[in-house]
């Protein structure tokens, strides 16, 4: 229960006025608000939420950008994983500190009020391309 609170504030302080947050729905998952911080260097990281809709779980196989060599998966301690796993009931929170994407061999450098396309790529759901915005913190 607390975990759905959390997720509900976290959607609805998006929402707020003059905030810039995007969602996605893919079959059964819920991608909130994709963003990444900025950065000059080659590594940055993507973030965003992951919610199941309804009964059931799916994985979070890998993800791609064209700004990027390649991005990984990792966990909170910063170390590679196959999959980040989402069940219904308890979203994923990708952020910093936490699971996260990590992006390698960054192209460019990750500019603030910038946007840049992410495909997340799931075990049951498939694929989708979403938006990734670049900022210091979700919704500003």
């Amino acid at each position: 229960m607390l975990r759905r609170s959390l997720l509900a504030a976290l959607l609805s302080s998006l929402a707020a006025p003059g905030a810039r947050a995007h969602s996605y729905i893919l079959g059964s998952v819920e991608i909130g608000h994709p963003w990444a911080r900025p950065t000059s260097a080659q590594l940055g990281g993507a973030y965003c939420v992951l919610a199941i809709k309804g009964d059931g779980s799916d994985r979070l196989l890998g993800a791609e950008t064209p700004i990027a060599e390649r991005v990984e998966l990792r966990n909170a301690a910063g170390e590679a994983v196959p999959a980040i796993e989402i069940s219904a009931g308890r979203p994923v929170v990708l952020r910093p500190g936490k699971p996260y994407l990590a992006l390698m061999g960054l192209k460019r450098p990750l500019k603030l009020g910038e946007s840049f396309p992410l495909t997340l790529r799931f075990d049951l759901a498939g694929e989708i391309a979403v938006t990734a915005m670049v900022e210091t913190v979700p919704g500003e």
